[in-house]
């Protein structure tokens, strides 16, 4: 089974870091503060499992919590710039979600200068609001910020797509925005971010799921599911929402994801999460399991 990798990060938050990340934010792997993408790819090794490449996604919109402006572009550059790098190192086929503050008034020459690196194919700046990602407890709900929204708009200009990392209350806003910007690719991250409370009541999220799904631009990753239940694999109601959510997309406009090394982290060694995920799809056709593990991913970030 081919694997293309639709979100992970690299990252280094030793003290002397270059790569624009926040040692304050970010986690130091098994104890380890750089986390390259030769450990990723070693990470990765699974038995009956190819890597063939993925998407980073970027870090950054977690990191530097008080900082806005020329600083907090810099380190959006960075972290790019650090990343690039890292992958120039490696045969395999990489694409960059970078990160940019949509809301700022140098957001076009941001995407200028992220877009000058070949990997650069999209944006990822966490929205999630109530309950908000550490930069939103201060910045509030982006969806109803009208320079964020114009922000957003300029993506199209650059061919990028959106990675959207947000909470289920915010499905409905999302998806008007998204029905203003059709050509705009949204890439919907980890399920939509559901606690089990949204799960257990079930309706705000299935409603906006749906509005979500009847956009033809969107896609949505199968990933974090962590963030659930440390144990998911044994959750019948996380197995439920995994199956119906391929069943709303279509196993064309879904695929799964290591979410390394976060994952990894909450005790998911690759091994163990790949079997995990093939073992709730075994259902489907082995054509239909390969799309879901490699060639809706990389169709998605246009490969």
């Amino acid at each position: 089974m081919k694997i293309w990798d639709p979100h992970f990060h690299i990252w280094d938050v030793s003290q002397t870091t270059t790569s624009g990340h926040d040692p304050e934010q970010l986690f130091a792997p098994e104890g380890n503060p750089v986390y390259t993408l030769e450990r990723y790819e070693k990470d990765m090794a699974i038995e009956g499992f190819e890597l063939t490449g993925g998407a980073f996604v970027e870090a950054v919109s977690v990191c530097h919590v008080d900082d806005d402006g020329p600083s907090f572009e810099a380190c959006c550059l960075a972290e790019t710039s650090w990343t690039s790098k890292e992958m120039d190192g490696s045969d395999l086929e990489y694409r960059t979600v970078a990160s940019a503050s949509l809301e700022s008034p140098n957001v076009e020459n941001l995407l200028a200068s992220l877009k000058q690196h070949q990997r650069v194919c999209g944006i990822r700046q966490i929205i999630n609001h109530e309950p908000s990602w550490p930069r939103n407890q201060k910045r509030g709900n982006y969806l109803e910020n009208p320079s964020w929204r114009s922000g957003f708009a300029k993506l199209e200009d650059f061919g990028m797509s959106f990675d959207l990392q947000l909470n289920p209350h915010q499905f409905h806003d999302a998806s008007v925005l998204g029905e203003s910007h059709p050509k705009i690719p949204l890439i919907i991250g980890h399920l939509g971010s559901p606690t089990l409370a949204d799960l257990e009541e079930g309706q705000v999220y299935w409603d906006g799921m749906r509005r979500l799904a009847d956009l033809e631009q969107t896609s949505i990753k199968l990933s974090m599911f962590s963030y659930l239940d440390p144990d998911w694999d044994g959750n019948p109601l996380v197995i439920e929402t995994v199956l119906k959510v391929i069943d709303l997309f279509g196993s064309e406009r879904c695929f799964f994801a290591s979410n390394f090394p976060v994952e990894q982290h909450q005790g998911w060694s690759a091994s163990k999460l790949y079997s995990a995920f093939l073992k709730m799809v075994e259902y489907l056709s082995e054509e239909e399991q390969q799309k879901l593990f490699s060639e809706n991913a990389r169709s998605a970030y246009r490969l």
